[in-house]
């Protein structure tokens, strides 16, 4: 199955940066569902969203029947929370507008990512904005709390933590998933190692609880010795069997909660 690209369209212009987006798909006639993947930009500092071309990233979407979408998002250098959560919100708002005629289904967008990128995934899935709200969520390695300590999320000290709120700590909760669960919240998967040395696995189990408490749709998956590159060695390359699984599993999730009936004809 051929793939088409758009690389290095501008989406928005937040604080003088100017955000992009690229594009991966098989450009069908009819309109499709959208995954978009968040840069995993580590601690959510600078990062790259070329990672969404990875074969088990954006083009195991795109071969999925999806519009497959990589965006970047301002870094915690460049400017502190909220500004993070703004940029996908407004690439979501801008894939809605749709003004380059794409084939998208604007009334089903997800929206994925790893580490940092899947602590703003899960905080898009629980925006009220109804332009920018989406309709499913997948999180892989992400944080839910931010205000408790364990592995790298440190808050007693300077850290990425931290410093996604400028040093306020004060922040920290508005920050936290969790503390933006309701009802009505779209359905989530939750992927986390049980090993995971830089977010603490019991960040999914929180989660996955505070959602099933508000009656939302919630499955987690526990990858038994994972580490936060979902793998045995925490210093391995993220690559490997484990994250094409990932991709399927999360193919079949947004496959089931994105209405994709042309999508899964295409598989």
């Amino acid at each position: 199955m051929g793939l088409s690209c758009l690389l290095d369209v501008p989406y928005a212009t937040h604080g003088g940066v100017e955000l992009c987006l690229d594009v991966l798909g098989t450009w069908p006639s009819e309109p499709v569902p959208v995954v978009v993947r968040v840069d995993g930009c580590p601690g959510w500092g600078p990062g790259d969203r070329g990672a969404a071309m990875l074969p088990f990233v954006g083009p195991a979407m795109a071969r999925a029947g999806f519009l497959a979408v990589g965006i970047s998002v301002r870094h915690s250098g460049q400017a502190v929370f909220p500004a993070q959560l703004e940029d996908v919100q407004a690439a979501v708002s801008w894939l809605r507008r749709n003004p380059l005629g794409l084939p998208v289904d604007v009334e089903h967008i997800g929206v994925w990512g790893q580490s940092a990128g899947g602590h703003l995934a899960a905080m898009a899935g629980l925006s009220s904005s109804a332009d920018a709200g989406v309709q499913a969520v997948v999180t892989i390695s992400g944080p839910s709390d931010l205000t408790r300590g364990g592995g790298e999320m440190r808050i007693d000290k300077p850290s990425p933590v931290t410093a996604l709120v400028g040093g306020d700590t004060s922040q920290l909760w508005a920050a936290s998933p969790v503390a933006h669960v309701r009802t009505g919240a779209p359905p989530y998967l939750i992927i986390h190692g049980t090993s995971d040395e830089t977010v603490p696995y019991e960040q999914a189990e929180l989660l996955h609880r505070t959602l099933l408490a508000a009656d939302a749709d919630s499955r987690l998956i526990p990858i038994r010795g994972g580490h936060h590159n979902l793998l045995d060695d925490p210093d391995a390359p993220y690559d490997g069997q484990i994250w094409y699984d990932v991709a399927t599993e999360s193919a079949q999730f947004f496959r089931r909660h994105l209405a994709v009936g042309s999508a899964s004809s295409r598989s």
